[in-house]
């Protein structure tokens, strides 16, 4: 009987150590847990924005923002399964999540291949004509394709009014009083911010004989606008009733000295804001519409925005090495501006191809873009900071993302009148005029990120 009870205890010490070890095993996994951290550059410590990130053993990953940050989805893995990190230019890097738990940093090496011991040379490369053949080989490259992709883009405008004074001049308009227009005047708000995020799949063709050349098709928004508020709701509504009692014969313009715009019914009578993109085809369409005006951006064409691509003659370029990304060899080509030129940055241009597979660049140190002060107005563009990435695919050069951010200020300080004309045979009559001086000036800063998280082939 002792030795029985011996031996329960044994079993019962064996099956309690054996259950803390299946404890143990169960929590190198990370149900329902999120991993975040930070990829920067190990010699510059700047950060590496929309870094390739994929765990090895399911395929699963994502990708860096604009910041560097990025976060993990840790359901059904554990501590010994890899993550690898690639960036084009940089050493690819693999970090089991274990170490990741250590240390959220993760520090990339440079990799930059000598040329002239990978290739033999008959001479010194041509920058220039290197450069110059991006655009030479632009349509071969990036050929025009029909396909749908799951994309996710995030819009962002911030506006900051520094100034801000109504100087009541004259109205005709009852309701619109100088009491009315001081209270205008406090009530706007400082400090706009909005943003969107949207997830969805978009429809491209460039054939022209297609009744679609681009569709969108929402699967997720998010939007946040300032609150609406109630005085200037109320003020609005003003305008509208005035613009409502508009005759056949009648009409609106703004004029400020001797300039005037007159005003369309588009103006007098804007569309409805709708949050919820698929139950009204109006917003989903000027959407649309917004996503494929900044999709130019990619396309390389705009002369001001690829400035050191269409004008090299306003440009320094310096061979900094090459380097192997997908199988290529690659140029690694830096740039600063001359004294017509506006951006500092670095290309990847392939060696076989001249395919610029990805650029970052900025404004240089100093440099303004637009910048005018006339009549009162001004404006000037302060800063922009552009980055690109195409990924080949068979012979085609396809955009994996883009992202594009630029800072400006502007200021007005004129009288400007809002005034409703009756039209005549000889000079039309004035019936209601609403006359305002406005001093002005706000800093502005919008910025564009665009992922293709898949491509799905042909439609």
């Amino acid at each position: 009987m002792k030795h029985l009870f011996s031996l329960l205890i044994i079993l019962q010490l064996f099956s309690a150590a054996q259950s803390q070890t299946a404890v143990q095993k169960n929590d190198t996994s990370y149900s329902g847990k999120e991993l975040s951290g930070i990829v920067l550059a190990s010699d510059t410590k700047a950060i590496l924005p929309y870094t390739n990130i994929f765990v090895l053993r399911t395929g699963k990953g994502t990708i860096s923002n604009e910041l560097g940050h990025f976060t993990l989805n840790l359901d059904g893995l554990g501590k010994t399964d890899t993550l690898r990190f690639q960036y084009v230019g940089y050493k690819t890097r693999n970090i089991t999540l274990g170490e990741l738990e250590i240390s959220s940093v993760v520090y990339l090496h440079e990799e930059i291949i000598n040329l002239s011991e990978l290739l033999v040379f008959s001479s010194e490369p041509d920058l220039i004509e290197i450069v110059k053949n991006v655009l030479k080989y632009k349509d071969t490259n990036y050929k025009s394709t029909t396909s749908k992709e799951q994309v996710f883009t995030r819009q962002r405008d911030i506006a900051d009014i520094e100034k801000l004074n109504f100087d009541y001049k004259k109205s005709s308009i009852p309701e619109l009083d100088r009491k009315t227009i001081a209270l205008a005047e406090e009530k706007i708000p400082k400090n706009f911010t909005s943003y969107t995020d949207f997830l969805g799949n978009l429809y491209f063709t460039k054939n022209k004989d297609d009744s679609v050349t681009f569709k969108v098709d929402p699967i997720r928004t998010v939007s946040l606008k300032e609150k609406d508020i109630t005085e200037l709701d109320q003020i609005a509504k003003i305008f509208e009733n005035a613009f409502a009692r508009t005759k056949e014969d009648e009409y609106w313009k703004v004029k400020t000295g001797i300039f005037s715009q007159k005003l369309d019914d588009e103006d007098l009578n804007p569309e409805p804001e709708n949050d919820t993109l698929k139950d009204n085809s109006q917003p989903l369409k000027y959407y649309g519409n917004s996503i494929k005006y900044r999709l130019e951006f990619s396309s390389l064409d705009d002369k001001d925005d690829w400035e050191f691509l269409h004008s090299t003659g306003k440009y320094n370029y310096r061979l900094v090495g090459g380097t192997r990304v997908n199988g290529e060899d690659v140029y690694i080509i830096d740039f600063t501006p001359k004294k017509g030129g506006l951006y500092q940055g670095r290309m990847f241009i392939t060696i076989g191809t001249f395919a610029l597979i990805r650029a970052d660049y900025e404004f240089a140190p100093e440099k303004v873009g637009t910048d005018f002060q006339l009549l009162g107005v001004g404006y000037t563009e302060n800063d922009l900071k552009g980055s690109i990435y195409f990924e080949k695919k068979n012979d085609n050069y396809e955009l994996k993302y883009f992202s594009k951010k630029a800072s400006s200020s502007a200021s007005f300080d004129r009288s400007i009148a809002l005034i409703k004309k009756r039209k005549r045979t000889f000079f039309d009559e004035t019936l209601n005029e609403v006359k305002i001086g406005i001093e002005l000036s706000v800093n502005m800063e919008s910025s564009i990120e665009f992922l293709v998280l898949e491509e799905k082939g042909n439609f």
